[in-house]
Order: structure tokens, then sequence, then C-alpha cells
């Protein structure tokens, strides 16, 4: 079950909740209880998937890193083998320099788009977060102002 559902539920339960005076409600703490042990267990899913997306950041970095040692070796290679003569010697370190600055604008270019897609993830796993603990705040602020509602009521009702 995910979150959402589970706020969504929670919310049901409150706007279900009966009307008393001085805009309090009643609710059924059974139920809102098993929703919030719902929502508790859920979390570490949304948790995990985070993790997942970090490690996956990670992966793809350290795959950017490996291509970019494997193509400044080639470049280095490929330089050291045409060093025989002078005007090859002169082309071949032309063509490693570009080739070495290729690789290493590709490897900036391959950490950056990794980095700035675990970022949106991840900032949009916060925001989901966020909306949710403050679903959760909100209903147990609404909970506890109709168990404090309730306690005034039954206090006039005994007097």
């Amino acid at each position: 079950m995910s979150v959402y559902t589970v706020i969504d539920r929670l919310e049901s339960s409150i706007k279900e909740g009966v009307w008393l005076p001085f805009g309090a409600r009643i609710v059924s703490q059974d139920q809102l209880l098993d929703l919030l042990e719902k929502l508790r267990s859920t979390l570490p899913d949304e948790v995990g998937r985070a993790k997942a997306v970090t490690k996956e950041k990670d992966r793809l970095i350290e795959d950017a890193k490996a291509q970019a040692a494997a193509m400044i070796t080639q470049a280095s290679t490929t330089k050291t083998q045409l060093l025989d003569d002078s005007e090859i010697s002169r082309q071949a370190s032309e063509r490693a320099s570009q080739i070495v600055a290729q690789a290493e604008r590709q490897a900036r270019e391959i950490r950056r788009g990794a980095e700035e897609y675990a970022d949106g993830v991840l900032s949009s796993l916060d925001t989901s977060l966020g909306n949710a603990l403050a679903a959760v705040h909100k209903g147990r602020e609404q909970l506890a102002t109709s168990l404090s509602g309730n306690g005034s009521l039954e206090q006039r009702a005994h007097s």
C-alpha cells in the first residue's frame, strides 16, 4: 500500500467522523491508529527506494569514471604508438590531447547527468515524504483537538 493511499484513507476517516458542536469530530481511534501503523510500515519502502536511487547514481558515476579511465588509457596508448616520426608525433600528440579532453568532457557530462537525475529523484521523494509527514501531523492535530473537545463535552454533560 502506498503512502498516498494511507494518507487518503486517514483523511477520509477524519472527514467521516461525527460532527460535534464547536467544530470537533469523533473519529475511530482504532481506525486512525491502524492507518498510522500502515503509514509507518510504508515509509521504509519509500526510504528503500531512495537508497536504491542513490546506489544507482553511485553506479552510474563509477561507470562514467571507468569509461573515462578506459578512454584516457586508450588515448595514452595511441599517443605512445604514434611517437615514431616527428610529424606523426606532433599529430599524435594533438589527437591524444583531443581524445583526453573529449573523454574528460564526456565523463563530466555523464557524472553531472547522473547527479542531476539522483538529485531530482531525491527531491521528489523529499517532497512526497514532507507532504506525508505534514498530513500525519495535521491528522494528529485534528485528532488531538477532537479528543480535547470530547473531554470538555463529557464534563459539561456530567455537570
